[in-house]
């Protein structure tokens, strides 16, 4: 069987895409879907750097920098935010399939597609986000669709606000959908390939919090 890549079929038709997987000794349309992936991160996280989501920390200096030191500021966010855009899919795609293919008995080349499949969910939620954060003038710590907002009501570390706000309805829904790919194609116990994908996760937000939580103008 032939297994032609398809993003948005692994999210809306995961059972056929699964099983076509599973049973496929041959993929086509890899390379395709890689390069349409990357540009799309470029393009979310360029526009969401130019309306300066993500530089919370950035906003509480303006009041102190001079003008210079400012354009140098939102220069400074937008170029992070284009590198981003090619590191995080780089990351998330290439890195994370090697973790899981240590961690199981899952052929890289699968373990690829269905890290193609679930970052395609995360640049849908950073899409869906950039709107929402505009017009209701919010950071990343106020997003209602995470753990964000109640963590501020019992927290005081901008650390573990960022933290939290990491976890929302969407990551959720990538675990999910990541586990159902990965317990079929693996043999190990169900538990140990939900252990690997939580203990993947966590460390995510918790290096993510600590890129939320460097003040920008320290670089400045």
């Amino acid at each position: 069987m032939v297994y032609q890549v398809g993003l948005l079929k692994g999210i809306l038709e995961p059972y056929r895409s699964r099983y076509q997987l599973q049973n496929a000794e041959a993929v086509t349309k890899l390379g395709l879907k890689l390069l349409f992936l990357y540009f799309l991160s470029l393009i979310v996280f360029a526009i969401g750097g130019y309306f300066g989501i993500g530089s919370e920390s950035f906003s509480k200096e303006i009041t102190t920098m001079s003008a210079n030191e400012f354009e140098a500021a939102k220069l400074l966010i937008l170029s992070g935010n284009i590198i981003t855009g090619i590191l995080d899919p780089s990351i998330y795609i290439f890195l994370a399939a090697l973790y899981f293919w240590i961690v199981t008995d899952i052929p890289y080349i699968k373990l690829v597609i269905v890290q193609m499949i679930v970052f395609g969910l995360q640049l849908v939620e950073k899409t869906l986000l950039i709107p929402l954060f505009v017009l209701m003038d919010i950071g990343s710590d106020a997003n209602p669709f995470s753990l964000g907002i109640i963590s501020q009501y019992f927290l005081r570390s901008d650390y573990f606000i960022h933290f939290f706000s990491e976890i929302t309805i969407f990551q959720f829904l990538i675990i999910a959908l990541q586990y159902f790919y990965l317990k079929e194609f693996s043999e190990r116990n169900n538990y140990l390939v939900l252990l690997m994908i939580v203990l993947f996760y966590l460390a995510t937000w918790f290096v993510k919090a600590f890129l939320a939580y460097i003040q920008v103008g320290v670089f400045v």
